[in-house]
């Protein structure tokens, strides 16, 4: 286990032997070998390593194994894992400490090669008298490869000092003995590569990060937001077809939800034409891109379906899972179709056209030259108020579709605040936020707990018109039925709770500051006969 390393930049006057017989003295320590090391930086394609201030490389030597390298003080660091092959998810990482402290990271998203080096290694270790190692240092000459068939670019000399757990002490006492040297980081080595290979550490993140002023135009507003969902939206199409990771779909399709929010929130701002043109083509997209992120969420729950139930049951599961697959494939191979078709590129050119043309100096739309803060507050306020007249007419008996539309009103609440959260004090916003997704998770439980139910349902009847005729497989199958019906009541009856704690006065007196309601203007916020039109700004 290494409890702490330290960098250290190492001049060109000396050669790397000449260092490392500087280091030895310095250390007190001696040359205990040394070694070419192959090395594959790795990450995902939204950075969750180094968002987490983490390198994690797989190394090839005599045999191939994985390090993590951290700049962070007191993080204790899994020791080298010692792998048969270059690992593309957490699954692939032996069961330990370092797999989990990388699938906590990575999640479901894919580790990504992103840079090759060659690393030329001198080792020197600190001994106790029983030969124990107390610290271990390397002298590196590192090299990268650009691109291939590029010549070899020299990244210079550095030293690493690493801290093993029980021997801090020791450590402590070394590190004024290198005072003399350049520190140096792992974080900055690491820009240094990607720079030159082109990449931006960080460039890419799902979260919402939309800077607006309260008194821009509405109009130049909404574009900037939409603009900013076309871009992930571009950004996730190489992914979804190559099929790197769940994940990228997953981006793919909550910027398109999010960009349809965004126009039927802010109705009046795009002239009606566009308006309509463009929410039908989003809506297209979202319809192609269901059945496989359907199939997906399948196929990553399938574990879990699948411990639910006894050896024998799980065994006769099996047939299920293979439907799924071939599902799947088929929905993946029409979805590409559609990815490729000239409908959606079409979409996206024209898409981009509109949004990065200037806004007109005399908008034809009613609300489009107004200031996008009144707006904010006002689309804010009206949609937390239809959140709590929705939620106050759910009862024990209440059907389940009106739980259903609950929860895309509060999608659509959470996704104003995102969209409008630089126009707000971000500690008031983020409180909001953390509050709905309580109310949030309950009602995306239950319905993913409906759904799934459902779903059984339709692939018994597919899966018997296919030729699968054994009861043993149908009767697992509604086991697992029975399960989710049983946890969806559960879920169902935790709803009051999780709807009184979003419902509450404090709450409602959060929401009111946020948006500057005015004790005046103080508007009910309760049960009503008719939810108003929901559709036109006020």
């Amino acid at each position: 286990m290494i409890v702490e390393t330290r960098y250290y930049a190492l001049g060109n006057e000396h050669s790397a032997q000449e260092w490392s017989s500087i280091v030895a003295t310095l250390a007190q320590g001696q040359k205990s070998g040394e070694q070419v090391v192959e090395q594959t930086y790795l990450d995902t394609f939204d950075w969750a390593l180094c968002r987490n201030d983490i390198s994690f490389i797989y190394e090839q030597t005599d045999a191939s194994h994985l390090r993590i390298m951290t700049d962070q003080r007191g993080v204790k660091t899994p020791a080298p894992q010692t792998v048969e092959h270059l690992p593309v998810f957490p699954d692939d990482i032996p069961a330990g400490k370092m797999q989990k402290t990388i699938a906590k990271m990575v999640g479901l998203r894919a580790l990504i090669p992103l840079a090759q080096l060659k690393s030329e290694q001198i080792i020197i270790h600190v001994e106790d008298k029983k030969g124990r190692v107390r610290i271990r240092l390397v002298v590196e000459v590192n090299f990268q490869r650009p691109a291939p068939r590029r010549k070899m670019l020299e990244l210079g000399c550095r030293l690493r000092i690493e801290c093993l757990k029980g021997y801090e002490k020791d450590f402590a006492k070394t590190l004024p003995r290198f005072a003399g040297l350049t520190p140096s980081s792992q974080k900055v080595f690491f820009g240094q590569i990607m720079e030159n290979i082109g990449k931006t550490p960080m460039d890419y993140s799902s979260k919402l990060k939309i800077k607006l002023d309260r008194d821009m135009r509405a109009d130049e507003a909404l574009k900037t937001i939409l603009k900013d969902q076309l871009a992930q939206i571009e950004t996730n199409i190489d992914g979804t077809i190559a099929n790197t990771d769940t994940e990228f779909l997953h981006d793919l399709r909550v910027a398109v939800r999010r960009s349809r929010s965004a126009l039927s929130r802010l109705k009046g701002v795009l002239p009606p034409s566009i308006q309509d043109r463009f929410s039908q083509e989003l809506a297209w997209i979202g319809s192609i891109t269901t059945p496989v992120r359907d199939l997906d969420v399948y196929l990553l729950d399938y574990p879990k379906y699948r411990d639910q139930l006894s050896p024998q049951q799980q065994e006769n599961l099996q047939p299920l899972y293979y439907f799924l697959l071939k599902q799947h494939e088929m929905a993946r191979h029409e979805l590409i179709d559609n990815l490729n078709s000239r409908r959606f590129r079409d979409f996206l050119v024209k898409w981009r056209a509109f949004l990065d043309k200037p806004v007109p100096q005399r908008p034809s739309a009613p609300v489009a030259a107004q200031e996008i803060g009144t707006i904010a507050d006002k689309r804010i306020w009206k949609t937390y108020t239809r959140v709590i007249a929705e939620g106050s007419a759910i009862h024990e008996d209440t059907p389940a579709a009106a739980l259903h539309d609950l929860r895309k009103t509060c999608k659509k609440l959470r996704y104003l605040l995102e969209f409008f959260a630089s126009l707000y004090p971000a500690n008031q916003v983020s409180e909001l936020v953390k509050t709905l997704k309580g109310l949030q998770e309950n009602l995306g439980d239950f319905q993913d707990l409906d759904v799934q139910a459902g779903k059984l349902h339709d692939f018994s009847a597919q899966m018997m018109q296919d030729g699968e005729d054994r009861p043993q497989v149908f009767m697992s199958m509604g086991v697992l039925v029975e399960g989710f019906m049983s946890k969806k009541e559960i879920v169902r009856t935790e709803f009051a709770e999780r709807f009184a704690s979003f419902s509450s006065k404090a709450v409602e007196k959060d929401f009111r500051q946020l948006v500057n309601k005015d004790k005046a203007g103080k508007q009910k916020v309760a049960l009503k006969a008719h939810i108003e039109n929901d559709e036109t700004v006020s």
